[in-house]
């Protein structure tokens, strides 16, 4: 058993909570309950579903720990009309608190950009961009190889089975700019562009910057949201696991089942 304030205490000393992302108004930290009490164990979950909830309630978890934020945009009510509202209504009862950490996990030193750069083989990792002290994207060498290649890599080690690329799928490419999760807009495809690289990966680009990317013959690897970033979750769980057992922390961190992809596409 381990407090709850010494549980997000591990967190936010891998991802401050000051730490977001420069211009995006974010939304993290403790976003329901309290850090008051104790848990022997954490869920971690890219979401905070009412599925998580009853998954964590289960297991006996009085905290969840999601990268999303649970609340995100402005809430005017919480009643149990709406999914989000039985979430954190459910959450509650079950006296289940809810802490999120987003592009502050997505930045940090070993959060989800260092572990993408590493899973993609990169190495020489650097930011693509540094503002107001915060290290966005990274970008690194690694063996040459073909977009269509290292597209069919990426789906093997990502589980990703609708990877898509913009290019021929020919072209040739060792130094790689990533940007996990949502960094498909024209500015990051630009910013990689600026420092050379050959190649840029992301998830949820628009058709407009893809077609900026066509038009200027800079090859773009588009993988799915939810792969890219859920696979941190185990990572996650071994940083805190490590972090605990340094302080003496009786806690087990447990990344949820119960969650899965909500894009569903013809043959999956």
């Amino acid at each position: 058993m381990a407090e709850i304030k010494d549980i997000l205490s591990l967190m936010r000393g891998l991802a401050p909570e000051s730490a977001t992302e420069p211009g995006f108004d974010d939304n993290v930290g403790l976003l329901l309950g309290s850090e008051k009490g104790d848990s022997s164990v954490v869920m971690l979950c890219l979401d905070c579903t009412a599925n998580v909830v009853r998954e964590a309630a289960a297991a006996g978890a009085r905290l969840v720990i999601s990268h999303h934020p649970a609340i995100f945009r402005s809430v005017r009510r919480i009643t149990d009309g709406d999914p989000t509202g039985r979430m954190l209504l459910a959450a509650a009862s079950a006296g289940i608190s809810v802490y999120s950490a987003h592009t502050n996990l997505d930045f940090c030193e070993g959060g989800l950009n260092d572990y993408n750069a590493e899973l993609m083989g990169l190495s020489d990792v650097r930011p693509m961009l540094v503002e107001e002290n915060i290290k966005v994207g990274r970008i690194g060498k690694r063996e040459p190889v073909t977009v269509a290649a290292l597209a069919e890599e990426l789906a093997r080690t990502f589980t990703d089975g609708h990877i898509r690329y913009v290019g021929t799928g020919a072209e040739r490419v060792s130094k790689i700019a990533v940007v996990n999760g949502g960094g498909g807009d024209i500015d990051f495809i630009s910013r990689a562009m600026e420092l050379g690289a050959d190649c840029y990966i992301t998830a949820d680009v628009p058709h407009h910057a893809a077609l900026f990317a066509a038009q200027n013959g800079f090859p773009l690897i588009i993988m799915q949201h939810y792969t890219m970033e859920r696979v941190y979750m185990n990572r996650l769980a071994e940083l805190l696991a490590r972090g605990s057992a340094e302080r003496g922390l009786d806690v087990i961190f447990r990344v949820a089942e119960s969650e899965h992809d909500p894009a569903h596409q013809e043959g999956t």
